[in-house]
C-alpha cells in the first residue's frame, strides 16, 4: 500500500534550455508516500512520457517561524512529489490561496516551465494541469495550462469532514476541464451530462505484482503465518467506509475464523474498531509486501458499509484480489455488483456475509476453475498499462486541439 520514497533534491533543468514537450502538474489530496493507489499507478506510468510534478494539499506545521516551502517526498522515475509545508502563522493561513499558488508558481518558474511577462505568467512548455481534488480550483486562473485534466477517483463530497463548498469547486473544474476521467461507473453516470469529453476508466491492476501470491516459493507474511485458518483478509484504509459492526458480528459468530485487517487508520479512532481476539490489525504495509499477505488469505474481504461514502466507490483492491485468484466476499457496493458481480460473492447483511464466506471456503475445483477463468478475462482488459495508454491518447488529442 505504500511505495518506498527516496527523498532527494530534484534536479531542475536550466531555465534557459528550450524544450517544448508537455509536462504534468498534478494537484492532489493524497500524500504520494501514503497508500499506493490510483494517482500513483497512473502518474508513475505517464511519467515515462511526461515529467510529473505531484503536489499534495498543504500541511500546517507546528512551528510558527519560517517560510512556506515544498518538501520533497519522492523524486524518481520522472515523478517529483511534494508536500507543501506552511508555518502555523496568521498571515500565512489568512492568505492560504495566494501562498499555495505562489510556492507552486515559484517551483514551475525555477524549472523553466513558466515565466512572467509583465503581470502575466506564460508557459514555456505545454502544461497538463491535472486535478485529483477540485478544492484548489483557483489554480485554474494562475497556471497557464495547455490542457486541464480532472480525474475523479472518489466522490469526495460524500466523505467524512468534506468541505462544504467542494461541489461548487468541482463545478468550476468541470467547466474548465478539457478531458474528464472517472474511476468508476457510478461516478461516470453522475457526471456524464456535465461534460462533453468524459470517459470512464475503472481503476486497474498490475496483475503480475499480485499474481506473485500464486508462487510456491513466496513466503507468507510473517505477521500472519502463525494465525489459524481459515483466514479472512482485508487490506486498505480503515475508515468510515468500512462496516465495523459487520466485522464485529462476523468475528463473534465465527470465533474460529481469523480476520486480518491490513492498513492505516483514517478519520476514525482506534477505539472505534471492534476489538476481538480473532481480529488482527496489522497497520500499514508496503505495496511490495501485499502479495505475501494475499498468499496467506483464504478469502478476501470487502466489508464496506452501505453509506454515502461508498455509494460511488470502485475499489481497486477487487482486481488485486482477483490477480491472486482468491475468492472475494463483498457487501453490495453498486460498482462491485455492476462490474464484478459474476466473480464476487455478494452479501447484504451479516448472516448472508457469513454464509457467502462459507460458500467461498468450500468452492469445488470446478467452481474455482470457472471463477478463475472469468477473472482472467476481467484482468486482461483492466491493466494499468492499458488504462494509462488510453488516457494518454485522449490527452494527446486534447493537446493537439489547442496547438
Amino acid at each position: 500500500m505504500m511505495r518506498p520514497s527516496h527523498p532527494s533534491h530534484p534536479s531542475h533543468p536550466s531555465p534557459s534550455s528550450h524544450d517544448d514537450s508537455p509536462v504534468i502538474v498534478c494537484l492532489a489530496h493524497l500524500a504520494w508516500d501514503f497508500v499506493w493507489q490510483r494517482p500513483q499507478h497512473i502518474l508513475s506510468r505517464l511519467a515515462r512520457h511526461y515529467p510529473v510534478l505531484y503536489i499534495n494539499e498543504p500541511h500546517i506545521a507546528q512551528q510558527t517561524t519560517g517560510d512556506p516551502y515544498l518538501k520533497v517526498v519522492a523524486d524518481q522515475d520522472g515523478v517529483t512529489a511534494y508536500q507543501p509545508v506552511f508555518p502555523d502563522r496568521r498571515d500565512v493561513l489568512e492568505a492560504w490561496r495566494e501562498v499555495y499558488v505562489g510556492v507552486v508558481q515559484g517551483e514551475l518558474e525555477r524549472r523553466g516551465w513558466i515565466e512572467k511577462l509583465g503581470d502575466r505568467w506564460t508557459a514555456r512548455r505545454p502544461i497538463i494541469l491535472w486535478f485529483y481534488t477540485p478544492m484548489p480550483a483557483y489554480f485554474l486562473d494562475h497556471i497557464p495550462a495547455a490542457v486541464i485534466v480532472y480525474d475523479v477517483m472518489d466522490e469526495l463530497k460524500n466523505f467524512k469532514h468534506a468541505p462544504r463548498n467542494l461541489a461548487e469547486r468541482e463545478a468550476q473544474v468541470l467547466a474548465r476541464a478539457d478531458v474528464v476521467f472517472t474511476g468508476g461507473r457510478s461516478m461516470y453516470l453522475a457526471r456524464q451530462s456535465q461534460h462533453p469529453n468524459i470517459h470512464q476508466f475503472t481503476s486497474g491492476v498490475d496483475p503480475a505484482h499480485f499474481a506473485q501470491a500464486l508462487r510456491p516459493d513466496l513466503p507468507e507474511a510473517a505477521e500472519i503465518a502463525s494465525l489459524p485458518h481459515p483466514r479472512l483478509g482485508y487490506y486498505g484504509v480503515i475508515d468510515e467506509r468500512l462496516d465495523l459492526a459487520l466485522l464485529r458480528e462476523v468475528a463473534d459468530a465465527r470465533p474460529d475464523w481469523s480476520l486480518v485487517m491490513v492498513g492505516p487508520l483514517a478519520k476514525i479512532r482506534a477505539e472505534d474498531r471492534p476489538a476481538r481476539p480473532n481480529i488482527h490489525y496489522l497497520g500499514q504495509q508496503p505495496y511490495e509486501r501485499l502479495p505475501q499477505f494475499l498468499k496467506g488469505f483464504d478469502v478476501c474481504l470487502m466489508p464496506f458499509a452501505m453509506n454515502e461514502a461508498t455509494r460511488f466507490i470502485s475499489p481497486t483492491k477487487t482486481l488485486e484480489y482477483m490477480a491472486a485468484h482468491k475468492p472475494i466476499v463483498s457487501t453490495p457496493v453498486p460498482d462491485v455488483v455492476a462490474n464484478w458481480g459474476e466473480v464476487v460473492y455478494i452479501a447484504a447483511d451479516p448472516p448472508a456475509f457469513i454464509a457467502q464466506v462459507e460458500r467461498a471456503l468450500i468452492e469445488t475445483p470446478a467452481d474455482r476453475a470457472d471463477r478463475q477463468g472469468r477473472e482472467e478475462g476481467i484482468l486482461a482488459r483492466s491493466t494499468w498499462e492499458h488504462i494509462t495508454g488510453e488516457m494518454r491518447r485522449l490527452i494527446e488529442a486534447a493537446l493537439a486541439g489547442v496547438t
